[in-house]
């Protein structure tokens, strides 16, 4: 038999959200909204499948540029070179390039428990020492924690700002604290999957371009607010040095060729864009209405999605297959996420706001207990 390494037994495998088909058929419902991915309620940028449907037969019989005419495309949108950006089969693919590229097993790695899953798994696999930190009471990063964890040891610093799936961030000047305090022989992973729908909504979001040094590199991603998740594409802006490295551990052929024609027509499409965020503002601060009013505890999200905190995993179990008999799929948070006492719901349609919001209502009278965890 094949011995798998400890690091390998040790991961919880990632579980996609349940289907509607699927719920569906096990409640005998019907007109299932999934609400569990952040996945763009609105679809896929108009201008970006028009691109895709432009391709001639030989764009799909002909390797890819590796990215190339997407680099160029973000390098001319964010005002820097080519050599600073990298591209690939989404940000999370780009979390996996930097700690192969980067990371050996004598190092050392930080970051928060309780953040992306994606970080995770490329921790785990990387064979290094992991250092979780504790998020703060609400939920967000602790930045004095983080920066007390690093050492000289630590290869690759890792913040999620929105943090997945908390919904919470750091502001300009905690960012900038940790980056001031971080060495530069650490890398610093901002993952900024959230970016157009945080600085849409948060006054005090930080962009992260604004703020980038040497030994940062920022990650970005077409699948949440241009709705090109099936496509999967991402990038990251850097240091040339940093980019030239993943460069060359990275595999020659991605992102594919339909995702980056795709890519680069939704750079242009600032209509969609807005609505999109316009959307995403109207069904949170509906959430967040909903939540105060109903006395239910949710930290203050800038992304496409609300955190619950359930006060305890049997509640939560609750909560969740509550919402499932009214049409809802939510995301439950144990395993690999790290916080089994909450669920994450992201926003919808207006329609489907106003209908998710009312089957929380009803589920917060049928389990009393959900009213009482911050009180």
């Amino acid at each position: 038999m094949i011995s798998i390494p400890s690091n390998i037994t040790a991961l919880t495998p990632y579980k996609p959200g349940q289907t509607p088909e699927e719920t569906a058929r096990l409640y005998g419902i019907s007109d299932v909204v999934k609400l569990a991915s952040n996945e763009n309620p609105l679809g896929a940028s108009p201008l970006a499948l028009q691109a895709v449907n432009s391709l001639s037969g030989s764009a799909y019989s002909l390797y890819p540029d590796g990215g190339l005419a997407l680099r160029e495309s973000l390098a001319e949108q964010f005002g820097t070179n080519v050599e600073n950006v990298i591209c690939h089969s989404g940000s999370d693919a780009l979390i996996h390039l930097a700690h192969r590229t980067f990371v050996t097993p004598s190092d050392t790695l930080v970051s928060a428990r309780g953040t992306f899953i994606g970080f995770q798994v490329a921790a785990s696999l990387s064979g290094a020492e992991i250092i979780y930190t504790s998020l703060t009471g609400d939920y967000r990063f602790d930045a004095e924690a983080l920066v007390n964890a690093v050492t000289p040891k630590t290869k690759v610093l890792y913040i999620a700002n929105i943090n997945n799936p908390t919904g919470t961030y750091l502001t300009a000047d905690e960012l900038t604290y940790i980056l001031d305090r971080t060495p530069e022989t650490t890398l610093v992973i901002l993952d900024e999957a959230y970016f157009e729908y945080s600085l849409y909504i948060a006054d005090d979001y930080p962009d992260g371009m604004a703020l980038r040094r040497p030994n940062t590199l920022i990650l970005r991603t077409f699948s949440k607010c241009y709705g090109l998740a099936g496509l999967r594409v991402g990038y990251g802006i850097g240091d040339s040095g940093v980019i030239a490295a993943m460069l060359k551990a990275k595999l020659p052929f991605e992102p594919n060729t339909a995702g980056q024609a795709a890519a680069k027509a939704a750079l242009r499409d600032k209509e969609f864009l807005q609505k999109t965020v316009e959307l995403n503002a109207r069904g949170l601060k509906l959430f967040r209405r909903t939540i105060e009013e109903a006395n239910l505890y949710a930290p203050v999200s800038a992304g496409n999605f609300v955190m619950l905190d359930c006060g305890n995993s049997e509640t939560a179990e609750r909560v969740f297959h509550s919402l499932l008999r009214k049409g809802f799929i939510t995301r439950p948070l144990a395993g690999g996420f790290a916080l089994p006492n909450c669920i994450r719901v992201n926003t919808g349609t207006d329609e489907q706001n106003e209908r998710f919001c009312s089957a929380l209502r009803e589920t917060a009278a049928e389990i009393p207990e959900l009213a009482r965890v911050r009180q």
